[in-house]
């Protein structure tokens, strides 16, 4: 009987947890991407995020424009929500372990929202009827900072901006790159 009333509970949870998880990382994007907070989506994000951020920064850690308690924050979150998760409940983590483990489940979870942002991009710039809606441009001003490095590189194509298959390219690239180490550390702690 337990299981039967747990499993929604949990599902829940998790929900809950990640909706939250997801509006600091957006609050964390928008932060290092430079947003405009004119924007009615991101002014949704910084309402929402801002009475915990209050909470949390009586001491302010910056290091360049990362703000380190969302940091700290969205990987408490994505701990907490491997912590809850069933499929993870067959393994023995100590603290130090689940934390790191948070830690590039947290990395992953901002690489894939940036994917999605610069697939909802290209998809949203086909269509000249929603380019003025403000997600869109939303999504523009998180990408835009990405592009402009590989915009420099690449040479002119004639129109055809090959930008955000290379930040696709990359952002896989640094997946494969920078996660398995961070999970290869839960090994040895």
């Amino acid at each position: 009987m337990e299981a039967y009333a747990s499993k929604p509970i949990i599902f829940l949870l998790i929900t809950i947890i990640g909706f939250i998880q997801f509006l600091f990382i957006l609050r964390f994007l928008f932060e290092v991407t430079r947003v405009s907070y004119n924007n009615p989506v991101s002014q949704l994000v910084i309402k929402a995020t801002d009475p915990a951020l209050r909470l949390f920064r009586i001491i302010p850690l910056y290091v360049g424009n990362f703000d380190l308690i969302i940091i700290i924050l969205i990987t408490a979150l994505t701990t907490l929500k491997l912590y809850i998760n069933p499929s993870f409940s067959g393994f023995e983590y100590s603290i130090s372990a689940l934390f790191i483990a948070g830690f590039g489940f947290a990395i992953k979870e901002i690489l894939d929202i940036l994917w999605y942002a610069v697939i909802i991009g290209v998809i949203g710039s086909w269509f000249i009827a929603y380019s003025n809606h403000p997600l869109f441009s939303l999504v523009d001003e998180i990408c835009d900072p990405l592009y402009k490095p590989i915009r420099n590189i690449l040479p002119n194509m004639s129109g055809i901006d090959l930008s955000p298959i290379v930040l696709l390219v990359v952002l896989n690239l640094l997946q494969m790159i920078i996660l398995p180490p961070i999970f290869n550390l839960t090994r040895y702690v």
